[in-house]
């Protein structure tokens, strides 16, 4: 049953986190597929007012829930694929993703073509930690995980992204190795 209560606190949410989650999926989604998420998150929102926390942790549990949007979003975008594939129907050329809209020089570019050959997982984290600026402790909330694990798997990644661009990275070991050589490491 909705009251003023909830309905305030529908609004409070909405108002509050309008912007951030919009950022969010521009950053993920096809510009054309925005709105469509963001009614559906806010939908789920509104059906869910009673599970939302209060205060910060609101924020957190809308990029939870926007994060299965996405992946339904892109499970979509896979069926619909498969299905003009099978009708022999040629899709005409996408628009630029989110991404691309955003690098503006050719530095970003190459950083946004490195991010791209990451598996899902390690371009999620780096994402929820550089674009949302979000803490170990919140990733690991929107991740449901460990906030330990967040720490080794954001280390990971950005390894993994500087050997995507060349870049000497650090060992778990704490030594500085660099890319594409052999076992030689250079000391800090």
């Amino acid at each position: 049953v909705r009251s003023p209560r909830t309905d305030a606190k529908f609004r409070r949410l909405y108002d509050d986190n309008y912007e951030p989650m919009r950022n969010y999926f521009l950053r993920r989604l096809p510009v054309g597929e925005v709105n469509d998420a963001m009614a559906d998150l806010f939908l789920v929102a509104w059906r869910r007012i009673d599970a939302v926390p209060a205060g910060a942790e609101a924020r957190l549990w809308l990029y939870g829930a926007a994060r299965n949007v996405v992946h339904n979003s892109q499970r979509s975008a896979r069926r619909r694929t498969r299905l003009m594939g099978r009708l022999g129907v040629t899709r005409p050329p996408s628009l630029p993703g989110p991404e691309t809209l955003v690098v503006q020089n050719m530095a970003d570019a190459g950083l946004h073509d490195a991010l791209a050959v990451l598996r899902p997982d390690d371009q999620e984290i780096l994402r929820l930690s550089i674009w949302e600026e979000l803490t170990n402790t919140e990733i690991a909330e929107v991740l449901g995980i460990d906030p330990h694990a967040v720490t080794m798997r954001l280390s990971r990644a950005r390894n993994r992204l500087a050997a995507q661009l060349g870049i000497p990275r650090t060992s778990t070991r704490g030594k500085r190795t660099v890319p594409n050589a052999s076992t030689e490491e250079v000391s800090s």
